[in-house]
């Protein structure tokens, strides 16, 4: 053995000495790909020559020749069909269909050529697909039919080629590139050509040719769960089918995957979320339909020892709540599964010895979690339904809810075997308040049955105390609240808002006796000087909601504004003067203040007390200030809420002592907001604010193209709704109180604007008139003799006061024009003395210049002014008889004019001096 593979080399080397150097060996190329291949693959598939040869009666005989063309056209479009040739396969597969009802030994090459339905179909060019697109969803819609042929195997193919085609994971063993120079089509592609098709349709009336087959109906199932998947379009298309109702009808069938009701379940919830409500509520309105969902709920009940069972319980819930909710009227108390549910709600809770709840065990699992938060919300949804009432006071299920309205951590009751962790209990808390917010409002003797008032007060006090408690927020109910009880206040608040917003006086005076009104009003006191540099949207809920609290109980109550008192009017007035990006970033302001001004409304306006201390401690200006900083929307409020305090006859001073940010006076803002509403409302005037059109001078343009129609008897006409819609109404109400005249603080133009204001009622009057009038003329209705002279008289006296308006505003326009004409005079003249003196000035300066320069001006200047001294003595006297006469010039004077009372001497600079010093110290 060693020999022989020695002497191998030396042969090789023998071997290759004999070859010529010149004549190289010939070597061929093995492939796959031979040249024949390569010509029948270039080859079209004569698809006519098929046909006619499947379908012509002269070669039925012929089954085994059939049966190679039919294995010749899967070899030929083995990596999968062309799309441009889509009608004629489809052709080839309606004949196959055909012929496997009749011959059985068709039916393996129709399977064989149905598979290749799953690899992505192929495109010639990159437009083909869009080309081709209306032919490939006509494709769809024609293989869906093929389920019609009554023959297992075969459907099962479909269903499996159709699914597989829209698989993320059907990806072909041939590369990307190696398709013949053709390029494949994508998976969405696929999809949303099948969506666009009547797939869903046809799978849908399938359920039924398939009812004993329980593979095809999963398969049909998986399939309708893919298209329908968030497409409402497909939803649409399968619930004209009664789609709810054939997938119900037999979801309850023996399964030992179980596979059969999961999906079932799944796809009913798509439907429900995303399909049309009325088409849902049609289906839905069967006892049938509620009693087979309520058989599969208490299936699962009675198996609920698995993951897998618990998880699909509470999906049946989950249908069941979206079943009610868009179906309030569902038949579920009729066939009893109302109670049921209610029954299961209010477990363990209370104790029951029904048989439905005996040996239903809960534990702390997720689960089982998940199922109770269900439960909850599920009877939430059921008293949309005024007929569950009744159920909802036999279940006290509100008993179950008010279990939990107590501090956390809760002790521990003996004789409880089960009990949830911390966290579950917060978020079961959390979520039973917001249960009660809806429900209590609807069962008020409950509420003074299990002294709901003592209860919720006392958990509040818990709330609002130091007591430390870590919570955990994780909840959907407990967002912001980590570590806090904010979450607790927030829906403690929202609960007590619910229950006033019935306005039931037994409740509030439960509330107001158990010293809500003082509670509230501290805490949000306090919470405001805590909270001043910021408001997240936690805070700005309770306080909303507590001055929402607070509105409710003293808005006809006098003693309980007085209550409210003080501490409340400090925290009103502090919330007003809030700086708008304090309040979420700017985002909740315009609620605060809503709630603020409402709170203001109601708890303040109506008590003398709260209004002289609320007008003391300088609130009015505070809403003053926000009349003139807030848009239009806040503005007709506080507007209103200012007129109500302007009844106080202490408020019309600090009305009138009010200035703005640019120093404006309050009756200079009331006439900008008067000509802003005219601007809206399109009001005919001219350039000056002047009434332009006599006999509308106060209609808007919209209000002009209202067509007037004949009213009921207490249905406002347009005229009315027009003193709603704006705010001209409390305008001309705030003028009557400040007066018409002497008012401080008018310019040119609001002057003009309040010869309109003043004589707002004679013109809204003169509108009514206007409309009934012409309403009488539309229903044919002639006024007496007397009627319509004072119809005439009215209608006149409108038009003319109109027209005296114009007058008086075009009068006072000319008087302000005298004014300025006259203050420009003045102007002028200030200007001409101002030239003058300067002339004046200028030559006493070149005087003085002259006679300082030249010596002979000076000596005439001397002799001028000795002169003018001379003229201005008396005549002299004979002085011999005195024995002293003093002389009464100066001598020795160098001045040439005479002196004034003051004299004004230019001394030495004062650097000068310093200089002069310095220089003797250094020497």
């Amino acid at each position: 053995m060693a020999t022989l593979m020695q002497q191998q080399p030396t042969m090789r080397n023998k071997a290759l000495e004999t070859i010529p150097q010149k004549n190289f060996p010939l070597v061929h190329v093995l492939t796959s790909k031979t040249e024949t291949d390569e010509l029948q693959k270039s080859e079209p598939f004569n698809f006519e020559k098929t046909i006619k040869f499947l379908t012509d009666p002269h070669s039925a005989h012929l089954l085994d020749r059939r049966i190679r063309i039919c294995q010749k056209l899967c070899r030929h479009y083995q990596n999968g069909f062309i799309i441009k040739d889509l009608n004629h396969f489809m052709k080839i597969f309606n004949i196959l269909g055909d012929l496997c009802q009749q011959q059985p030994n068709y039916i393996d090459a129709f399977v064989q050529i149905l598979q290749h339905c799953s690899k992505p179909f192929l495109l010639d060019k990159a437009t083909d697909g869009e080309i081709y697109s209306s032919a490939l969803v006509a494709f769809y819609s024609d293989y869906g039919y093929l389920l019609r042929i009554p023959i297992k195997r075969i459907q099962k193919c479909i269903l499996e080629t159709l699914f597989k085609s829209i698989q993320s994971s059907n990806k072909s063993p041939v590369p990307y590139d190696d398709y013949d120079s053709l390029k494949p089509t994508t998976i969405e592609y696929l999809l949303r050509t099948q969506r666009n098709s009547d797939l869903c349709e046809t799978l849908v009336k399938t359920l039924s040719l398939v009812e004993n087959d329980l593979s095809l109906r999963i398969l049909i199932i998986k399939l309708l769960q893919v298209l329908a998947a968030k497409h409402p379009e497909c939803i649409a298309k399968m619930l004209t089918q009664d789609c709810v109702n054939r997938l119900v009808l037999r979801m309850n069938d023996p399964d030992s995957t179980g596979e059969l009701l999961f999906r079932t379940i799944e796809l009913l919830w798509n439907i429900f979320e995303n399909g049309d409500e009325e088409q849902i509520g049609e289906q839905l309105n069967s006892r049938l339909t509620i009693s087979l969902l309520q058989e599969a709920f208490l299936g699962q009940i009675t198996q609920s020892h698995s993951h897998y069972h618990r998880q699909l319980r509470n999906d049946i819930l989950v249908v069941c709540s979206l079943i009610i909710g868009l179906k309030p009227d569902a038949p579920f108390v009729e066939t009893g599964f109302a109670k049921q549910l209610l029954l299961f709600a209010s477990f363990p809770e209370l104790r029951s010895n029904n048989p439905l709840v005996k040996n239903f065990k809960l534990t702390k699992s997720q689960e089982d979690f998940e199922f109770k938060k269900l439960l909850f919300n599920t009877v939430v949804v059921l008293s949309r339904n005024p007929v569950v009432n009744e159920l909802l006071i036999e279940s006290r299920v509100l008993l179950t809810f008010l279990s939990y309205i107590e501090p956390l951590p809760r002790k521990s009751q003996p004789g409880t075997v089960f009990d949830w962790s911390l966290s579950q209990t917060e978020d079961l808390q959390l979520h039973a308040i917001a249960a009660l917010t809806i429900l209590l409002p609807r069962s008020l003797n409950e509420y003074f049955e299990y002294h709901v008032g003592t209860r919720l007060l006392l958990f509040y006090e818990w709330t609002i105390s130091d007591d430390e408690y870590q919570s955990q927020g994780n909840s959907f109910f407990g967002k912001g609240g980590r570590h806090n009880k904010r979450s607790q206040l927030k829906y403690i608040f929202r609960l007590f808002r619910s229950l006033l917003s019935i306005k039931d006086e037994r409740v509030q005076i439960d509330l107001c006796d158990q010293g809500i009104i003082p509670s509230i009003t501290s805490y949000l006191r306090r919470m405001g000087q805590q909270k001043s540099i910021n408001l997240d949207y936690v805070d700005l809920d309770i306080i909303c909601d507590g001055l929402f609290i607070l509105s409710c109980l003293c808005e006809l109550d006098v003693h309980r504004k007085e209550i409210f008192g003080t501490e409340g009017i400090e925290t009103l007035i502090q919330l007003l003067v809030i700086e708008s990006h304090c309040v979420c970033g700017g985002l909740g302001y315009h609620r605060l203040l809503v709630a603020a001004i409402d709170c203001v409304w109601c708890c303040v306006v109506g008590s003398v007390i709260n209004e002289d201390e609320f007008i003391q401690k300088q609130g009015i200006f505070a809403l003053l200030d926000l009349i003139e900083a807030n848009p239009k929307s806040l503005q007709n409020v506080i507007l209103g809420c200012v007129l109500d305090l302007s009844e106080n006859s202490k408020c019309l001073h600090f009305i009138m002592t009010w200035q703005g940010q640019k120093q404006q006076q309050f009756t200079h803002l009331l006439c900008e907001l008067w000509r802003d509403e005219e601007r809206e409302i399109h009001v005919s005037r001219t350039e000056k604010g002047v009434i332009h059109d006599h006999s509308k001078p106060l209609m808007g343009v919209l209000q002009q193209s209202v067509q007037i129609t004949p009213l009921a008897r207490f249905e406002p006409s347009r005229s009315v709704l027009d003193l709603i819609d704006n705010m001209r109404s409390k305008i001309y109400g705030f003028f009557c109180k400040l007066g018409f005249s002497e008012l401080p603080g008018l310019h040119e133009e609001d002057s003009v604007t309040l010869c309109i204001i003043e004589n707002f009622l004679d013109f809204k009057m003169g509108e009514i008139w206007q409309e009934i009038v012409t309403e009488l003329d539309i229903e044919g209705v002639k006024l007496v003799a007397p009627d319509g002279e004072a119809v005439d008289t009215i209608l006149r006296a409108t038009e003319e006061r109109g027209l005296a308006v114009a007058a008086t505003q075009n009068y006072i326009l000319e008087q302000y024009n005298k004014q300025d004409l006259q203050f420009e005079k003045a102007f002028y003249d200030d200007l001409i003395r101002n030239h003058l003196f300067k002339e004046k000035r200028l030559e006493q300066w070149k005087i003085y210049l002259a006679r300082t320069s030249k010596y002979p001006l000076l000596m005439a200047a001397k002799d001028y002014q000795s002169q003018a001294i001379r003229q201005s003595r008396p005549e002299e006297k004979d002085y011999s008889g005195y024995h002293t006469v003093h002389n009464l010039e100066i001598p020795n004077l160098s001045i040439t004019a005479f002196t004034g009372p003051f004299l004004q001497i230019e001394s030495t600079p004062v650097e000068l001096l310093n200089k002069h010093h310095q220089v003797e110290l250094i020497s």
